[in-house]
């Protein structure tokens, strides 16, 4: 991968920290004359190098550590199978983490979303394989993560390492060659260029809150600069000696399709009901009222 320095506004009149600014503003304003805006800002930190940047988002990932969360309201629109777009706006479901360790190097996830007392959503993975299915919308998918991304799988549309990659829970690399890299007044950006058969292209743009060290907006990019997923971080809480987001947006705007998570309860999960875990972390050979569940990835290993 080249590393290409580059120009541009470090953040659009439509993120997060415009419209923060704009609320700002407003409720200021709101407040009578008599006794004025008296919120004193948080002071910016000076700023980081590229490396220490990368250092210090790693470090909020590597301290995460096993954990539940229930997952709040969520809100969803996508595409069906009749290509009709649809939305949805439900309570309930649950979340659960693993990370990495010395043998096995993959994290392991497991997010149900519920509507109507069914699974309308159902993502996991453990260190070889990955899932996801809706009870919902009667179809499922699976794959091996060797194959991931390989011409010859298909593409699944969401999977766990999108998640977990687009939530900041995935450690960034530590060594040559480092992305592009820009200061700006709130936020570092680190932007990751891909080279392609008639020059470079941005394939991957995370941008970082100065006063936190995390990750406020992640964005991926085609070879023609067409953003194709998009997720935005916020409400961060603390968990041991980590930070997690609160409120979690992943989009996806060439298919006109989004989720958007609101998670709360973050628990340290202690390694009681193993068994049960276990079973959570473990691929359905099939699933119930669900026919169509099948390997995405089969054409990889002929």
């Amino acid at each position: 991968m080249a590393i290409l320095s580059f120009g541009g506004s470090c953040f659009s009149a439509n993120s997060l920290f415009g419209r923060r600014f704009a609320f700002y503003v407003a409720t200021c304003l709101s407040i009578l004359v008599g006794s004025g805006c008296r919120s004193k800002p948080i002071a910016v930190p000076p700023p980081l190098t590229r490396l220490e940047a990368i250092q210090r988002y790693n470090v909020n990932v590597r301290a995460v550590p096993a954990f539940k969360a229930n997952v709040g309201r969520w809100h969803t629109q996508f595409l069906d199978r009749d290509g009709k777009r649809r939305r949805e706006t439900e309570q309930g479901g649950r979340l659960y983490y693993r990370p990495p360790g010395d043998v096995q190097r993959q994290p392991m996830f497991y997010l149900r979303a519920n509507a109507f007392g069914k699974e309308a959503l159902v993502l996991g993975s453990n260190a070889e394989e990955f899932w996801m299915y809706s009870r919902w919308g009667e179809f499922g998918r699976w794959g091996k993560f060797r194959y991931l991304g390989r011409s010859c799988a298909d593409n699944v549309g969401i999977d766990p390492h999108t998640v977990l990659e687009f939530v900041g829970l995935l450690s960034l690399p530590e060594q040559l060659p480092y992305p592009a890299y820009k200061v700006c007044p709130e936020t570092n950006v680190l932007v990751y260029i891909g080279v392609d058969g008639d020059g470079f292209s941005v394939r991957r743009e995370i941008i970082i809150d100065r006063r936190t060290d995390l990750p406020i907006e992640i964005n991926a990019y085609d070879s023609d600069g067409r953003q194709i997923i998009h997720s935005e971080l916020q409400n961060y809480q603390p968990i041991a000696k980590a930070m997690l987001p609160g409120n979690i947006l992943l989009a996806w705007p060439q298919q006109d399709s989004f989720i958007r998570l609101k998670v709360r309860g973050f628990k340290v999960d202690s390694g009681t009901h193993t068994t049960k875990r276990n079973r959570l972390f473990t691929r359905p050979d099939r699933i119930s009222d669900i026919e169509d569940y099948r390997q995405i990835d089969t054409g990889c290993e002929e």
